[in-house]
């Protein structure tokens, strides 16, 4: 029975580390819009969920080359791009996981018919067991992710085959909408350069028409009607600026709660099976120490107690994760905030534990108001990210709530650096960010303005840098 105990044991701890590691996985992703950065966090993500020494990202190019794209460790910034590439036909193991589109795993390279190509880079690493993943999109192949163990060989499992394999799918889809992001960005880019030229010159043409106006007085009401025309016409091209702004704004957030919604709910159904499993056996071992003689150590009610903690616990971050990424666009569900927020915090705390005390002081009545659960995830998640952020050492997040009047106040104050008077006003502005590069793309308090608009709500933040934050929020507790 002890050994019983210590592979349950083992197993929920396993569970616990998997999933953990997938979490941190999704929020390094959501956090970056950098095709190559997203490469690099899958490579050493994945490494670290198979606990493999070392892992290597092959993009392919134009079906026949492949680019080493990202590497665990990560790749010598001075690496010439030559010794980067390299032809699809000299690595035919790459070549059969794109065919097969499944893993392909190579159990001991002393005894497997290598190629020359790959047989040098096994060589040059000490590599002794391989497993390739394909990354297959919606659309086309993206490449091949390979881990593998240095010097000694391993034996993977039917589950870690399976998770890698569930896992990398779904990162696929990731890694292929942050390659249509980036192309739309670009696409964005040359029309802001189109549409400035074409400003700069509508400016020139303005100004040579009013200089030609001070020359030639007698025909002043032909120029100024010129002039008007230019007006029009540089309106016209801002407003058009304007409307893809909001479009595109529209898009990245639903192309992202996708990508996280596919991803969550997928982890989730992979989690829940081994969890049942677990559950069953802590049921089989309570009633069998319930029904026995009782002549049993005192340790096993203790032990016992751990488990279910431990399920629990598990089990409430795969509820957390479903209720984050639920799919829904009515504004009629019934919402209850705390419940909300708590979810919110239990999906960050990683990023804030032993560092940041967050003080909750919820109102006895409650916090319903109607409204889409999935969105105001995103509102908080978002509000509670720039709150962890702003706090670079030690600090408090300090939550509350009150009821009356027909509404619902939270107040969220944290003890963070704060921000600057100038940037106060348009910190709900989309693209504005007074983030380091790669670290915000400056839509995540937009987004959360537009979603609590559409609650009917109010977002007032009140700031002073070296002060903190506090940020207060309302909500109609009847629909409007």
């Amino acid at each position: 029975m002890e050994k019983v105990w210590e592979l349950l044991e083992t197993e929920s701890l396993r569970y616990t580390r998997e999933l953990g590691v997938i979490m941190n996985l999704s929020q390094s992703i959501i956090s970056t819009l950098d095709y190559q950065e997203v490469l690099q966090i899958i490579s050493d993500g994945m490494s670290e969920l198979m606990d493999i020494e070392t892992a290597a990202m092959y993009t392919l190019e134009e079906d026949d080359s492949l680019l080493l794209s990202a590497t665990t460790p990560p790749l010598d910034p001075g690496m010439p791009d030559s010794l980067r590439r390299a032809d699809l036909k000299d690595h035919p193991h790459i070549g059969e996981c794109l065919r097969r589109g499944s893993p392909v795993l190579v159990s001991d390279t002393t005894r497997e018919d290598l190629s020359p190509a790959e047989r040098n880079v096994v060589e040059m690493r000490l590599l002794r067991s391989l497993l390739y993943y394909p990354f297959q999109g919606k659309q086309q192949s993206l490449g091949v992710l390979i881990l593998g163990t240095c010097n000694k060989a391993k034996e993977f499992t039917d589950h870690e085959v399976e998770l890698g394999s569930t896992v990398a799918n779904h990162l696929a889809l990731a890694l292929e909408n942050v390659s249509l992001h980036n192309d739309l960005m670009r696409h964005k880019e040359n029309l802001e350069l189109l549409v400035e030229e074409r400003t700069r010159e509508l400016e020139t043409a303005n100004e040579e028409l009013v200089g030609m106006n001070e020359e030639l007085h007698a025909i002043n009401e032909d120029l100024s009607a010129k002039n008007v025309l230019v007006q029009d016409q540089k309106k016209e091209l801002e407003e058009a600026l304007e409307h893809l702004k909001t479009m595109h704004l529209k898009l990245f957030q639903s192309e992202k709660m996708a990508s996280l919604g596919i991803l969550t709910a997928g982890v989730a159904h992979e989690i829940n099976n081994p969890l049942n499993f677990i559950m069953g056996a802590y049921k089989g071992l309570e009633d069998y120490f319930s029904s026995g003689p009782g002549n049993y150590p005192e340790e096993v009610t203790l032990f016992l107690h751990s488990l279910k903690a431990g399920i629990d616990r598990a089990s409430g971050i795969v509820s957390s994760l479903n209720q984050f990424s639920r799919d829904s666009e009515t504004f009629e569900e019934e919402c209850d905030l705390h419940s909300i927020m708590d979810n919110c915090l239990l999906m960050l705390h990683n990023r804030y534990k032993n560092r940041i005390e967050v003080h909750k002081e919820y109102g006895p009545e409650g916090a319903l108001v109607p409204g889409n659960v999935g969105k105001l995830h995103q509102v908080f998640t978002n509000l509670f990210t720039n709150a962890i952020q702003a706090i670079e050492e030690k600090g408090t997040i300090r939550i509350t709530t009150r009821t009356g009047a027909g509404e619902v106040v939270v107040s969220i104050r944290d003890s963070g650096g704060g921000i600057k008077r100038e940037h106060l006003s348009r910190v709900t502005d989309p693209f504005f960010t007074t983030k380091a590069p790669r670290e915000g793309t400056g839509l995540g308090l937009s987004i959360s303005y537009q979603i609590i608009t559409q609650h009917n709500g109010q977002l007032d933040i009140e700031s002073e840098e070296g002060k903190g934050t506090l940020v207060l929020l309302s909500f109609p507790t009847e629909k409007g």
